[in-house]
């Protein structure tokens, strides 16, 4: 077997790239510069250089390809990025490119808040539509579409665990509300199993999963787990929590940023989306990894300080 990977510098390309490696998939990922490039190679995967999300310069990248690993999209407008031009247009593009190139089956990561936009506040943005609209792009195409739609991706080499190591070790923990809104973190690695589950299997209901994990937790008392789990692992982990109200964050987020975080990246933390684990658990044919080992894997990766 044989996939492209679109966004394959980036956290789950990565991942996705050595599942594939491991299993003696033949692997593609694009890269639009020399930096992105040799994320790729040091990930496992052979390299095409391209220049945009246009469907000239992704056709030739996925010629012979049995699947389409579609992950480069956008999680907030930055540096003249929109959500119309890469969530939208840029799968539009990796449709015209796979039908150019014969390829039938795309995987495509969106967004767990999708199956509620219109329907919860923190679901309903531009974000989520974009999401919306890529996915319709996709099931209107003709091609086979394999949707997975995220919570919590997390694992070695994420962004969450460094910050929280780092505020744990300072002894005041910034949340965000009481915490009671919902997550359901999925390891890394059990991300990109799947997606070369769905690259090989039949094409049949279901076609659209919820990627979660084995069990949803509030954020805060996933962060009570995450620092027990710091301390088992004998780092400073002293969980002193510093609350922010919920509008007090949302109105930084929308003037410029919260600790670096939009407004959109902000009502994913928010959403309180979970789901059923259990289809994903018959597509992998195997059991989720449990959170704790999740969190610790992620914190063994982190250099002691």
């Amino acid at each position: 077997m044989r996939i492209a990977v679109t966004g394959a510098s980036g956290f789950v390309g990565r991942a996705v790239l050595r599942a594939a490696a491991d299993a003696g998939v033949a692997a593609v990922g694009l890269a639009r510069s020399g930096e992105a490039a040799a994320r790729v190679e040091a990930a496992g995967g052979a390299v095409a250089r391209i220049a945009a999300l246009d469907a000239a310069a992704l056709a030739p990248a996925f010629a012979d390809a049995d699947a389409v690993v579609h992950l480069a999209q956008v999680g907030a407008e930055r540096r003249g990025q929109t959500y119309a031009a890469v969530n939208v247009e840029g799968t539009r593009a990796v449709i015209a490119a796979a039908r150019a190139a014969g390829v039938r089956r795309v995987v495509f990561y969106s967004g767990l808040g999708v199956a509620h936009y219109g329907m919860r506040e923190h679901c309903t943005n531009p974000y989520f539509l974009s999401k919306l609209r890529a996915e319709q792009e996709l099931f209107e195409s003709g091609l086979q579409v394999f949707v997975f739609r995220p919570s919590y991706i997390f694992g070695p080499g994420g962004e969450l665990v460094p910050a929280l190591l780092a505020e744990l070790a300072r002894g005041a923990v910034t949340r965000i509300g009481d915490g009671a809104y919902r997550m359901q973190p999925i390891a890394v690695a059990d991300a990109a199993r799947l997606v070369l589950r769905a690259a090989a299997v039949p094409f049949v209901v279901p076609y659209v999963f919820d990627l979660v994990g084995p069990e949803p937790i509030t954020y805060a008392a996933f962060l009570e787990r995450f620092a027990a789990v710091a301390r088992r692992a004998g780092r400073p982990a002293t969980l002193h929590v510093e609350e922010i109200p919920v509008e007090q964050a949302l109105r930084e987020a929308r003037a410029g940023g919260w600790r670096g975080m939009a407004a959109d990246e902000l009502a994913c933390l928010l959403c309180d989306e979970v789901g059923d684990a259990g289809p994903l658990r018959a597509l992998l044919g195997a059991e989720l990894t449990p959170l704790d080992a999740v969190i610790a894997s992620a914190i063994a990766a982190e250099p002691a300080t």
